[in-house]
């Protein structure tokens, strides 16, 4: 549930804003990063505990070494960001380096992959319809985690 949060919050705000509030990135990342520590080294089961929706989906089977590979991925795309002076949002790199705590590499590439090509046919619809209308289409962007939205709800599942 915690992380269905996090995905709607953050692509409500990308959508809005082409931002997504600091607020926001530090609490899902104190509350994964807690309940990684809680999972791993206190053992503790967290289906066990009364708010156990909070924590439904928390995978728990990925090793450490998955979670911080998961970890990378983000980092990986802050490094294009800074390469590309922007072009893709820094913001995103930090959204992906706290889902790599939750879901590990594999999982977190495989939301990676699956949003950008979610993206790209998105693009491709509004490259169409902008030289349809007669438009300049070649500066417009996209707010990359409202497509990050529906591929994770289908992870989720």
């Amino acid at each position: 549930m915690s992380f269905i949060l996090y995905l709607a919050a953050a692509a409500w705000q990308d959508g809005r804003k082409r931002a997504v509030s600091g607020w926001i990135f530090l609490f899902f990342f104190l509350h994964f990063l807690a309940s990684q520590i809680c999972c791993r080294v206190f053992l503790a089961d967290m289906e066990q505990f009364p708010a156990n929706f909070w924590f439904y989906g928390l995978f728990k089977g990925t090793s450490a070494w998955s979670l911080l590979a998961g970890c990378f991925v983000g980092v990986a795309l802050l490094g294009i960001s800074r390469l590309t002076d922007g072009a893709f949002g820094a913001g995103d790199g930090i959204f992906f380096i706290i889902t790599g705590l939750y879901l590990g590499f594999w999982k977190n590439l495989l939301l990676l992959s699956s949003s950008l090509f979610a993206c790209s046919i998105a693009g491709l619809f509004c490259l169409a319809w902008e030289k349809k209308k007669g438009n300049d289409y070649r500066k417009k962007t996209l707010p990359f985690l409202i497509f990050v939205f529906p591929v994770g709800i289908l992870l989720m599942c």
